[in-house]
């Protein structure tokens, strides 16, 4: 910039200098030869009058001298010459020395009044005055070398190459001053431009720049201010929609990312979150959303549809995604983009899918046992309750049947207890060993009705805080489920204390768990061999209170089994919860 300013001054400046020094050169040579012509002009007639005065007094014979001195007196060449023009006198007699040459040739030696000629060494002026010397007429002429004026060129020439040189500096100073504070204020801006907002330039005048600087630290401030206040507005904003619970994108109408939260990140197991600007197809590959979106962006209308999302490594999942039109204004038409909004409801349709299998498999199970007593009553009304021993056996029957509903109802009772707690409750430290002696009295004799060696080995561990009867319950569902499925051989129950759990193992020689059927069978009602369950009086949901205890303690479960070989329960159980 201030280059380009510099240069403009100096060839504005070159440009008036010459128009100006030309024009000057050229009226002072006017001048100055003006004068000269006028001075000369005057002492012509005056020594035209002085020489007839002096040739009409008798004095012809010092003419010569006369004129020689006189031009000497007045720095002039002046010639007498007759009519013939021949030089009677001439004040010069050294012709090598001579400023203004003539020759006797006619062609060349008339001279006329006010003639001026440029020779190789200045410019000469010469003025020719008739005079009558003894009646004759004769020429008197006078010429003067104008010296001076080559003089006065220079002396101007030079006077213009200082000012130049003085201008010059001059400007560069000027534009430098000037240009200083638009350099400072061009820096501040730049650096503005990287994000320093809080550059300040220094108010040096109280000109034009100087009240820019002053905008300029106003609008630094102002800007300042407002970056901040955005920044901040984003950061809450990025945390509100990264606080959600569901998945969050957005997209402008060229289907570019405007913005994606964690959780949508995660949902979809996107590696890469700063996602803004990509196409949104090319990070969302499922074919469903896609036929949605585009359904909804053809429409111009809000959709909410369940999509399935298919993995091979993390499982399924359901979502159920929200697709609507993001406007910047009421206006209907003035569209910015599209929002997705994806949410996981895997576990709720799971958790309807086992409410809807609770409620079938509640309902068949009080159906069987109901039936038979039902069946059972009838017939005993219909006279089979005049025949003693058919009356007694169908009475065992019903006796059984009720006893069977009456466990599985106390089981759903129970399950539905624990799973509404986050924590146990009436909890104080007990014994591991007296609750498993104590357990070991009550299934023995269940044992050895089915010919099983129960052999139960515990190590001294230390008091656990516990609820004695929950405890109590999640043994007593393990252990008596291992004597239900095991035919022949034993049940092995073994405590220890490891670290900071206490480790609790049931092995059995039973009928064993297919490898399928092993992450199932915690689940409410299920049973590997249903017609077997039933028999052995199981209402297929111990298991899962037994899972649903542990889950009150913080405590993992393992399961090893082997068909026809048996089954292997080991229970950790920490002691800080």
């Amino acid at each position: 910039m201030q280059k380009k300013l510099f240069s403009s001054y100096i060839i504005l400046i070159f440009n008036i200098v010459c128009f100006i020094g030309y024009h000057a050169i050229n009226i002072s040579q006017e001048y100055y030869i003006n004068e000269c012509i006028q001075h000369i002009q005057k002492e012509a007639k005056i020594v035209c009058e002085q020489l007839e005065l002096l040739y009409n007094t008798g004095k012809s014979e010092v003419l010569d001298d006369f004129i020689k001195q006189t031009a000497n007196n007045l720095e002039l060449q002046i010639m007498l010459m007759d009519k013939e023009k021949n030089i009677i006198s001439d004040s010069n007699s050294k012709s090598d020395n001579n400023i203004y040459q003539y020759n006797l040739d006619k062609t060349e030696n008339t001279l006329s009044l006010q003639n001026m000629v440029n020779t190789k060494k200045s410019i000469v002026y010469s003025i020719d005055r008739p005079i009558v010397l003894d009646n004759e007429k004769m020429t008197l002429q006078f010429s003067k070398s104008l010296t001076g004026l080559n003089a006065l060129r220079s002396d101007i020439l030079i006077y213009i190459i200082i000012s130049t040189i003085v201008i010059f500096f001059c400007s560069y100073y000027i534009s430098k001053k000037i240009l200083e504070p638009l350099n400072t204020l061009t820096n501040a801006v730049s650096e503005i431009s990287q994000g320093k907002y809080t550059k300040k330039i220094p108010v040096s005048t109280n000109d034009q720049i100087g009240y820019l600087a002053e905008t300029f630290n106003h609008m630094s401030v102002k800007l300042n201010t407002t970056i901040n206040a955005l920044e901040t507005e984003n950061k809450r904003m990025e945390a509100i929609v990264n606080s959600m619970i569901n998945g969050v994108v957005a997209i402008d109408k060229k289907n570019k990312i405007l913005m994606i939260n964690s959780q949508c990140c995660e949902l979809f197991d996107i590696k890469n979150n700063y996602c803004k600007g990509i196409d949104f197809y090319e990070i969302f590959k499922n074919d469903d959303i896609k036929t949605l979106l585009e359904t909804s962006i053809s429409e111009k209308r809000n959709i909410v549809e369940i999509v399935i999302l298919k993995s091979r490594f993390n499982g399924d999942k359901i979502l159920r995604v929200y697709i609507s039109t993001i406007f910047a204004t009421k206006n209907q038409n003035n569209s910015l983009g599209t929002l997705l909004v994806f949410q996981d409801v895997t576990q709720i349709k799971k958790l309807e899918e086992m409410r809807s299998n609770f409620i079938s498999n509640v309902t068949h199970e009080l159906k069987t046992p109901l039936t038979s007593i039902m069946g059972f009553t009838d017939t005993l009304r219909s006279g089979a309750m005049n025949n003693q021993d058919m009356a007694k056996h169908f009475l065992e029957i019903i006796d059984i049947e009720t006893h069977r509903l009456y466990r599985l109802i106390q089981d759903i009772l129970s399950l539905s207890e624990i799973e509404t707690r986050k924590k146990d409750t009436n909890m104080q430290y007990e014994s591991i060993q007296e609750i498993l002696h104590y357990i070991e009295g009550l299934l023995r004799t269940q044992a050895e009705e089915k010919g099983l060696q129960l052999i139960v080995e515990c190590e001294e561990i230390p008091l656990y805080f516990c609820n004695k009867d929950k405890i109590s319950q999640m043994f007593i569902n393990l252990i008596e489920n291992a004597i239900k499925y095991t035919e022949k051989g034993s049940v092995t129950v073994h405590c220890k204390y490891q670290g900071e759990y206490f480790v609790l193992q049931v092995k059995d020689t039973g009928i064993g768990i297919p490898q399928e059927s092993i992450e199932r069978i915690f689940e409410r009602f299920y049973r590997v061999d249903k017609s077997r369950s039933r028999k052995a009086g199981g209402t297929g949901l111990g298991l899962s209170i037994v899972k649903h205890i542990m889950m009150l303690y913080n405590g993992k479960v393992k399961v090893e089994s082997k068909e026809g070989i048996g089954t292997i329960f080991t229970i950790t159980m920490p002691y800080k919860i």
